[in-house]
C-alpha cells in the first residue's frame, strides 16, 4: 500500500505523497509547521494548513479538504480527521479495495484552546508519529494544572519584579499561550514571528483579547512576553527587559533537552501525545499492524507489549497490502 525512501511515504500506484520530506509532485500536508513543508507542485491540505503553507513556503496548485469530507484519487477513497496539534492540523485516511490505512503526522489527545479536537478513526493499518515514545516522556498532569503553574511562574516574576517571558513556538504554541494567558486578563506582548499566524485564528473565529505585537518596544512591570524559543537563544533581541524569567512550554520539559534553550523554567504543555497517550491512541484505533515514525527506535518493543504487530519504518520499506 506504500513505500518509504528518503523522500518519505508514498502511496503505491498514485503520485500521492505524506508530508514528503523533498520537493514532490504531489503531496499531503499534515499542518503548517516548517518541517513539514516543502515547495510541492500541487499539495492536499485542510484549509487552515493551506493558509500556513502559503506564508512559509511556496504554492502552486493546491487541493483544499475539509475535515471527515470524501475525496476520490485513483481507486482510493481519502478522508481527513482533526489530529488535535495545531489548527488545521489532520491526519490522513486512505480506504482502497476494502483495506483502510491511517497516517498521523503529529497529533495530541489532550484539549487546545486554540485548535480543533482530534477525532480518530478506526483503521486496518496505522503510520504515526511517535515523538514522545518513550516512558519517560508520561506527563500526569491535567491541562489544568499546567495552566496553574504557569499562572504561579507569572505571579512568581511579577512578585520579585521580573518580567515573565513564554518561550513557545511561533505556530501552534505561541497562540495557545495567547489564549490561555489573555483570556485570564494577563496583557500579552507577542514578537511579532508569532502574532503574524494569529490572523489565520481570527478567520477561523478564535480571538485573542488582550494581546498585541511586540515591535521589541519597553515593557511595563506586570506585561508578559510570548517570544519562540530559538529567537531566545539566539539573544539578539533588543529591548529585552534586564531582569527577566523565562519558562519554555514544551514536552521536552520532562527530558534533560528540555533546558537546551536557556530557560529558566519548563512547563510540560506539549503540542504532542505524551507515551502513555500514544499507546491510548494505538488501541482506539486498534490496526493490524503499527509503522512508527520520528521517535524513539524502540517504540514498537512497548506496541507490542500491548499486543499489536510493530514496525520502525527505515528506508526502502515498502508494504503491499493488494
Amino acid at each position: 500500500m506504500f513505500l518509504y525512501d528518503v523522500k518519505g511515504i508514498k502511496l503505491n500506484k498514485t503520485n500521492l505523497w505524506l508530508d514528503a520530506h523533498r520537493n514532490t509532485d504531489f503531496s499531503f500536508v499534515s499542518h503548517g509547521h516548517s518541517d513539514h513543508l516543502k515547495n510541492h507542485k500541487k499539495i492536499l491540505a485542510t484549509p487552515a494548513t493551506i493558509r500556513f503553507h502559503a506564508m512559509r513556503a511556496r504554492q502552486k496548485e493546491i487541493i483544499p479538504l475539509d475535515y471527515e469530507t470524501a475525496y476520490e484519487l485513483d481507486d482510493m477513497r481519502i478522508c481527513l480527521y482533526p489530529a488535535g496539534h495545531i489548527l488545521g492540523s489532520a491526519m490522513i485516511y486512505v480506504e482502497r479495495r476494502n483495506i483502510s490505512l491511517l497516517y498521523t503526522g503529529d497529533f495530541k489527545l489532550q484539549p487546545s484552546a486554540t485548535c480543533e479536537a482530534i477525532t480518530i478513526p478506526r483503521a486496518d493499518y496505522l503510520i504515526m508519529e511517535s515523538t514522545f515514545g518513550h516512558p519517560e516522556y508520561v506527563v500526569n498532569k491535567s491541562r489544568e494544572t499546567l495552566i496553574d503553574e504557569i499562572v504561579f511562574f507569572i505571579h512568581d516574576c511579577v512578585k520579585k519584579n521580573f518580567t515573565p517571558v513564554i518561550m513557545g513556538y511561533s505556530l501552534g504554541k505561541a497562540q495557545e499561550a495567547m489564549k490561555i494567558l489573555g483570556d485570564l486578563g494577563y496583557h500579552v506582548l507577542v514578537h511579532q514571528s508569532a502574532w503574524r499566524f494569529a490572523s489565520v485564528y481570527n478567520e477561523y473565529g478564535i480571538q485573542f483579547p488582550n494581546c498585541e505585537p511586540w515591535g521589541e518596544q519597553s515593557v511595563e512591570p506586570g506585561d508578559v512576553l510570548i517570544i519562540p524559543p530559538h529567537l531566545m537563544g539566539l539573544r539578539k533581541l533588543k529591548n529585552l527587559p534586564s531582569r527577566f524569567k523565562s519558562v519554555f512550554l514544551s514536552g521536552w520539559a520532562n527530558s534533560a533537552t528540555g533546558a537546551r534553550f536557556g530557560c529558566d523554567h519548563c512547563i510540560a504543555l506539549s503540542d504532542h501525545a505524551d507515551f502513555q497517550e500514544l499507546l491510548h491512541f494505538i488501541k482506539a484505533v486498534n490496526p493490524q499492524k503499527v509503522f512508527t515514525t520520528h521517535g524513539d527506535i524502540n517504540f514498537p518493543d512497548y506496541i507490542r507489549d500491548i499486543g499489536y504487530e510493530a514496525e520502525l519504518l527505515q528506508l526502502q520499506s515498502q508494504v503491499i497490502l493488494e
